[in-house]
């Protein structure tokens, strides 16, 4: 039963991903080009520009338009931008890894930068109706995240290598989340993201160069076991070791939550 579960779940993924990749563009014009007649006729400053003050403190950016419709509904349109940060939850990972002298160093290497772009539809169920009151929204969220780290390993021989790999991830997910937003005079918004849960599916390609004048063909098939065997749950991935190179494709799921974002917008 579990297997045919995450069977219907990887190809209803795929399927999101096939969509937003042909249609985002689209999307994105929409939400540009909406009429503005309606959103005139139907609700006053129906426009929201909205900075999220939650990851600020993490050198996270993330910003959101918003377009009224109609009297209950609304598209939002987000964007967040990570530059060169180190991993979250950093000192966790240290502390679970703390005897792993390798795993510690890799941990602490390790430097990423990542734009997310999310499409957004919200109804909003308050007697005041849209922008204002609780609502529920249902999303797509496209990642893609790049990352760098010093993947350290030791020889047959003792000797001990340091190569920096990059690696590029891309993922696309759809989710659903609940918030509240309330009106702060006529020109300002407090939007509150309570929750919201996504799942999809991301690969990431990974690759580095190295010195390796002093492995035998042995050394290379334990760095590639030791790639592959690395715990990242039900994610697969292909190690090649060539002549001074190393290249890994990745893929898995892509999961996560939009929650606790305190939004401050600017209506007009």
């Amino acid at each position: 039963m579990k297997g045919r579960i995450l069977f219907v779940s990887l190809h209803l993924v795929k399927l999101i991903k096939r969509i937003m990749k042909k249609y985002l563009f689209i999307i994105i014009i929409l939400l540009i080009g909406l009429p503005v007649s309606v959103t005139n006729a139907q609700i006053e400053k129906g426009n929201i520009i909205k900075l999220n003050l939650s990851p600020l403190a993490f050198n996270h950016f993330s910003v959101q338009y918003e377009r009224v419709i109609n009297p209950k509904q609304s598209f939002g349109l987000g964007f967040s931008f990570a530059p060169n940060v180190g991993l979250p939850f950093k000192q966790t990972l240290l502390d679970a890894f703390d005897d792993n002298a390798e795993a510690v160093e890799a941990i602490e290497s390790t430097k990423f930068t990542k734009y997310t772009l999310t499409p957004e539809y919200r109804f909003y169920f308050g007697a005041k109706g849209a922008p204002v009151g609780f609502y529920l929204a249902t999303f797509i969220r496209y990642t893609n995240m790049s990352t760098s780290q010093i993947y350290k390993f030791t020889t047959s021989k003792g000797v001990v290598h340091r190569p920096n790999l990059t690696t590029t991830f891309n993922g696309v997910g759809g989710g659903a989340m609940i918030g509240m937003q309330w009106a702060l005079g006529k020109s300002f918004t407090l939007d509150w993201w309570i929750v919201g849960p996504f799942f999809g599916y991301m690969k990431g390609s990974s690759g580095g160069t190295d010195k390796m004048d002093d492995m035998d063909q042995q050394d290379k098939d334990d760095l590639k076991k030791d790639i592959e065997e690395f715990p990242i749950p039900l994610w697969k991935k292909d190690a090649t070791i060539g002549n001074g190179t190393i290249d890994v494709k990745l893929k898995g799921p892509f999961y996560g939550a939009r929650a606790m974002g305190i939004c401050f917008g600017y209506r007009f």
